[in-house]
């Protein structure tokens, strides 16, 4: 084997981990920027849900901490002004946060955690007559304006709009927690 042999073949070696730790250093800094916004990471076995872990760890820290409830209209309204599309998203969490509280206090084995989860939560806030007509509509076209945000390539709202929806959403969050308390009476 000659020494140019020998080069070539350790170069056909080194080069693709080269290339992969060339890859993680170059984007390191996105790559970390992305992970918190993820909500479910899974390889081979392992599986990580981060949305039910922060979920339960925000409602221990708000029992323990009475500062920690503040108020989530005023934050949200606060970022529309920069990220309206976000303010948006935000703003939907609140009516599924709600919607999803109302339809478990009716019947606590049904499961939300599918593919559809926003039209099954309006089919059975309808079909139950838990709302009317007009708040399922509001629910419906709520959910349709979320889902532009959410997927549509380059969709961006406006600061004017993302206050409208930002309001729109805490009324029917506010319908649906009352209707909530109404149910554990």
């Amino acid at each position: 084997m000659s020494w140019m042999q020998f080069v070539i073949e350790l170069l056909d070696k080194i080069t693709w981990p080269l290339v992969l730790v060339f890859f993680f250093i170059t984007l390191r800094q996105p790559l970390s920027a992305l992970i918190p916004l993820a909500k479910k990471v899974k390889y081979k076995e392992f599986e990580v849900e981060f949305n039910q872990e922060l979920k339960a760890l925000t409602e221990q820290a708000k029992g323990e901490f009475p500062e920690f409830n503040i108020d989530k209209k005023s934050l949200i309204t606060a970022s529309a002004d920069n990220l309206p599309n976000s303010a948006v998203l935000e703003a939907w969490k609140e009516v599924d946060d709600a919607a999803e509280k109302l339809i478990k206090s009716l019947n606590q084995n049904i499961d939300l955690h599918i593919s559809t989860r926003y039209k099954l939560m309006e089919n059975i806030l309808l079909s139950e007559k838990i709302i009317d007509r007009k708040k399922g509509k509001l629910f419906n076209e709520l959910r349709q304006l979320r889902n532009k945000v959410a997927h549509a390539k380059d969709f961006e709202v406006g600061k004017a709009q993302a206050l409208q929806y930002i309001e729109l959403c805490f009324v029917l969050v506010d319908h649906l927690n009352q209707r909530t308390d109404k149910q554990s009476r």
